[in-house]
């Protein structure tokens, strides 16, 4: 690769200028800057939500988006009966009164005539703290007592909640639910209003996701230019988290080495030692449940999951166990054949992956994490609890 190359690529380029202007548009929310922010996309939500919205759609856009929710298949071990469903369909939701920031919950939706309530927490970048979910959850059931409750939450990814009754959302349902609304009721409101609306598709799908027509761009750029792009990337966006794993170690006594490439780390803990029955080449290093830190879209990510046993029976026998000790295990999971049943995920955003500090302090944040905590200690009484 010469030095014209990478020249000639940035010179004169008409689709990576176009590329530029695309992402150059004017759009309000960026000046604002909304994407950075949970509390302002939150109020955009609310307003979405609201059936009084003046975004005149009615009930529509809140209704479409709870049967998308509650309908898809990671939340089948959350809906107890399907007439929930049907009432939805048939409720008029219109008397739903929308609060932002009660008792610190993103927002919640109240109808008194349905004897409803829809309540969101909604993590942008952050993530659950201070064992709020199940607060959020008790505060809801003392105050609003014999009500329909639906707990939401949502994230960019539709991570499952620590707390077991909590529908998991993503910012793509979200998305979905308001193109939908767009493209079959537009009539009904302003073109003031679907410009606003669009302008939110557009930085959400820029931000978080990508729509077909930029993904199309950016894959002829690549096909065309797919040396220098390569050389470039491969230069300026090394990672490498070996630094950070090597500080992780020093600082946690308890983690069992497991293995690890420039951008994964596998790992145990001390307790799960008893444990470590199949050898240790295989799965997650001999332990039945493992976890790793890794890479992911820009993004690191902790995950920490059950693995394949040699006998399959006994890995029911561990789920059910866990199971036992307040760990959501789905009836799934049990299913024969199944081998992987990840019980916990978080991630946490990264600037710059060349800074192995800041590397590391993600990392201890995702480990230290209360929810996570709990976790650990749920699965180290199961795994005593059992004979190995």
């Amino acid at each position: 690769m010469d030095r014209m190359s990478v020249i000639n690529f940035i010179v004169n380029n008409d689709k990576l200028e176009l590329l530029k202007a695309r992402l150059n548009r004017f759009n309000p929310f960026k000046i604002l800057k909304i994407q950075d922010h949970e509390i302002r996309h939150s109020n955009v939500l609310s307003w979405i939500l609201d059936p009084n919205g003046n975004h005149n759609f009615d009930d529509r856009i809140l209704k479409r988006f709870l049967l998308k929710v509650i309908l898809k298949p990671e939340n089948d071990e959350i809906l107890e009966h399907m007439n929930i469903v049907y009432e939805i369909q048939q409720m008029s939701l219109m008397d739903m009164k929308v609060y932002r920031e009660f008792m610190n919950i993103d927002i919640v939706l109240v109808s008194e005539h349905q004897h409803m309530v829809v309540y969101i927490e909604n993590k942008v970048h952050s993530s659950e703290h201070s064992n709020q979910l199940k607060r959020y959850y008790d505060f809801i059931q003392r105050t609003y007592p014999g009500y329909i409750v639906i707990p939401i939450f949502l994230t960019l990814d539709g991570i499952a909640a620590s707390h077991k009754s909590y529908y998991s959302a993503s910012y793509d349902d979200l998305l979905d639910t308001i193109e939908f609304i767009i493209s079959n009721y537009k009539e009904r409101t302003s073109a003031e209003v679907t410009a606003f609306l669009n302008y939110y598709i557009t930085v959400l799908k820029e931000k978080y996701f990508m729509d077909e027509e930029l993904r199309k761009l950016c894959k002829d750029i690549y096909q065309h230019n797919k040396d220098v792009i390569d050389m470039i990337y491969s230069v300026g966006n090394q990672i490498d988290i070996e630094p950070a794993i090597n500080q992780f170690l020093e600082t946690y006594k308890d983690v069992v080495f497991v293995s690890k490439t420039n951008t994964t780390f596998w790992f145990g803990i001390a307790d799960f030692v008893k444990a470590r029955v199949l050898p240790q080449e295989n799965w997650g290093g001999g332990f039945p449940i493992c976890l790793w830190f890794s890479e992911y879209y820009g993004k690191l990510k902790l995950t920490f999951e059950v693995g394949p046993f040699e006998d399959a029976s006994k890995r029911v026998v561990f789920l059910n166990k866990l199971e036992s000790c307040e760990i959501k295990i789905s009836q799934k999971a049990k299913e024969p054949g199944r081998k992987y049943t990840r019980i916990y995920s978080d991630t946490q955003h990264i600037k710059d992956w060349g800074d192995s500090d800041e590397v590391y302090e993600a990392m201890k944040k995702l480990y230290e994490k209360n929810d996570l905590v709990d976790m650990k200690q749920k699965v180290i009484k199961a795994i005593n609890e059992i004979q190995w």
